[in-house]
């Protein structure tokens, strides 16, 4: 493997170790806290509002250093530092202070980080997808590590595992290569909120498609908020959830590590054509409340509902923008991710308690109007090698 993608690789697999850490236990630390369950909510949702407001100015800053390798150890450096203080903290105000500081920085630079390692990808000649399946590889397992960790040394351990995991990822932020093509000077796009050149690039054929990416993602966040309660209301027992979680997340991977295969054959809104079809099929299956082979098989279809829309936006986006404006670009669309995530979100939560498993018809018209937008996209402008 060449220097560029191991280094790569590497940071990606630290990427997402604190996420699975947060995931696994952050809930349950908070509680035992005595921090409240509307307090949990809001610790978890500020980082995210700070995320969507401050993302675009980020990519803007990121795409005028001379290097986004800088802003991508800027953010996690932060992050890794903030992480130390959160055993230290005390009570709701404290807690929510230091971990909005440690989560916001670090999530702020995850579209940088998309954007110059897609660039460096395809200069370099390796697999984006590929590297980033070892993000997804290393989530996995450090859900299960969490687990071991907790049960091995207690509770308080979550602390100091979910900061060491943010001083690791820090630690391979250091070791990425130079990211950008030249060290030549970089050009400043002007504009306010957005650039002129990036409101250029997403002319409307360009954004549809960006938009219904976005979509599709959102409704994947529907399955990470409700997917264990759904199932569980339906009898299927603890470990049998956790592998159909598990299973999800490995078919995701696998097709990340094909992706090179893939992408190469299909244009981007192809295949985001094809997540939208999955996901209409797959959000569709459970409304019926299928037992568990059936789950099992509808949660492989997440291999292409949820990475065929995110890695096909993500190359969509690369092709139609040039290095000057490509992380506040890929900034633009994590901002999309981010606020329809929320929107969906809050509303299923209504409708799942009006509706039960029958307000999954959401998710299937949001996936139905996703389609369409690909469609008229094409119908606008036809399908080329770039999309």
């Amino acid at each position: 493997m060449a220097k560029p993608a191991f280094a790569a690789t590497r940071y990606y697999f630290t990427a997402f170790l604190s996420t699975a850490v947060t995931v696994t236990y952050l809930p349950i630390w908070l509680s035992e806290r005595g921090i409240s369950d509307a307090q949990i909510g809001l610790i978890n949702t500020l980082p995210m509002l700070g995320i969507l407001l401050f993302s675009v100015l980020a990519g803007r800053l990121a795409d005028r250093a001379p290097d986004w390798k800088q802003a991508i150890m800027v953010g996690t450096g932060v992050a890794a530092l903030f992480s130390l203080l959160l055993g230290f903290a005390e009570g709701f105000w404290a807690i929510l202070l230091v971990w909005t500081l440690t989560i916001l920085p670090a999530g702020l630079v995850n579209p940088v980080a998309d954007a110059a390692t897609l660039r460096l990808s395809m200069r370099s000649g390796f697999s984006f997808g590929t590297t980033r399946a070892w993000g997804t590889v290393g989530y996995l397992s450090m859900c299960f590590a969490t687990g071991f960790v907790i049960v091995w040394l207690g509770a308080g351990a979550f602390v100091w595992l979910f900061a060491a995991c943010c001083g690791l990822r820090f630690l391979s932020s250091m070791g990425l290569p130079r990211l950008r093509s030249t060290d030549g000077p970089r050009s400043v796009a002007s504009g306010r909120i957005l650039s002129r050149d990036v409101i250029e690039a997403f002319r409307p054929w360009v954004l549809l498609p960006v938009i219904a990416g976005a979509i599709l993602f959102s409704n994947h966040m529907v399955m990470n908020a409700f997917s264990s309660l759904v199932w569980k209301e339906q009898g299927i027992s603890e470990p049998a959830i956790g592998g159909l979680i598990a299973l999800g997340a490995a078919a995701e991977a696998v097709t990340m590590f094909t992706w090179q295969r893939i992408n190469t054959r299909f244009p981007a809104r192809v295949l985001i054509s094809f997540a939208a079809v999955a996901a209409i099929l797959r959000w569709a299956g459970m409304t019926f409340s299928p037992p568990l082979a059936v789950l099992a098989v509808m949660q492989l279809g997440q291999a292409v509902s949820f990475t065929f829309a995110y890695l096909g936006c993500l190359y969509f986006i690369n092709k139609r923008t040039d290095e000057n404006i490509s992380a506040e670009a890929q900034s633009l669309f994590g901002v999309m991710m981010q606020g329809f995530s929320i929107l969906v979100v809050a509303g299923f939560g209504v409708a799942f308690g009006l509706f039960g498993v029958q307000a999954f018809w959401m998710c299937v018209a949001l996936s139905a109007l996703a389609l369409g937008m690909v469609q008229v996209s094409l119908k606008m402008h036809g399908t080329d090698p770039a999309g």
